[in-house]
């Protein structure tokens, strides 16, 4: 860092390689007030095969991305555009309670197939018992789950069952603050009209925070003078001026839910491009 710093950069264009990657140079690199354009990975691709670049070369990259920043700098929608600090905290966050949750998934999995012989009773509880995973960890007393085990027509409790139950209790502990924290952020007055739309649609504060940190701001959206842009071509089959909405695509895309066609001759077909993450979310 101190080699790059000490060569004066006015801006360090990135290709970002995962969030966390990433992070530690975005990072070191905006405090020295370095500006830092983001290029996609789909964009890179594309220009350096323009270029006839080879891939999988670093220097090729690099040569890649400062050609393409000097060629496209004068227009944002060239580049990945920087999250608010808020905005990537939610962000963060939907991400870690996603991975804790695939996280509990074998865990819990492996549990019930061995209650199912040890206590077939309550092989099948809900992760919205915290009572019985406490008991079943030692962390907490019942008399209910006491009588229910010595009336059990199982074979009994083994360690290993309660050594599981007590990550599951960790793993439980770790998303209820992490989800604190999450809808104390969401409270930010910027993300209310936001989310009085979400609240129509009866949406889960998970997939609140996850949508919000997609679509935010809207205005990235809109054209330069802050308006939906819109414009008028000639439809290739009729003939016609048809009016293309092109906010609204870039906003469909951003959920996942927009189409991209892909011709070949005489087979004509479209898929769903953009995020795969919100297309789970609104699934």
């Amino acid at each position: 860092m101190k080699a790059l710093l000490s060569l004066s950069p006015d801006v360090a264009v990135v290709e970002p390689t995962g969030v966390n990657y990433s992070k530690f140079w975005v990072t070191k690199l905006a405090e020295a007030g370095v500006e830092i354009p983001l290029v996609g990975h789909k964009q890179l691709h594309a220009y350096r095969v323009n270029l006839d670049l080879p891939d999988k070369d670093d220097s090729a990259d690099a040569l890649a991305l400062a050609c393409y920043y000097m060629e496209h700098n004068q227009s944002d929608r060239r580049f990945v555009r920087i999250r608010d600090p808020i905005v990537s905290q939610i962000r963060d966050i939907v991400l870690r309670l996603q991975h804790l949750n695939r996280v509990q998934s074998p865990i819990i999995n492996r549990m019930r197939q061995d209650l199912a012989w040890q206590f077939p009773e309550v092989a099948m509880t809900s992760l919205n018992a915290p009572l019985f995973w406490g008991w079943l960890a030692g962390e907490r007393k019942s008399q209910r789950y006491d009588k229910k085990l010595i009336n059990s027509s199982g074979l009994g409790l083994e360690s290993e069952v309660i050594h599981s139950a007590k990550a599951i209790c960790v793993l439980q502990r770790r998303e209820r603050a992490l989800e604190v924290l999450m809808r104390n952020l969401m409270k930010d007055l910027r993300f209310l009209k936001y989310r009085k739309v979400f609240a129509q649609f009866g949406f889960g504060e998970r997939t609140e925070a996850l949508i919000l940190s997609q679509i935010y701001p809207l205005e990235n959206y809109f054209d330069a003078d802050g308006k939906p842009e819109v414009r008028v071509a000639i439809g290739r089959e009729s003939g016609k001026p048809t009016k293309r909405h092109l906010s609204r695509r870039r906003f469909q895309k951003a959920l996942g839910v927009a189409p991209s066609r892909e011709d070949s001759g005489d087979k004509k077909k479209s898929k769903k491009a953009g995020s795969s993450l919100i297309k789970m979310a609104l699934w």
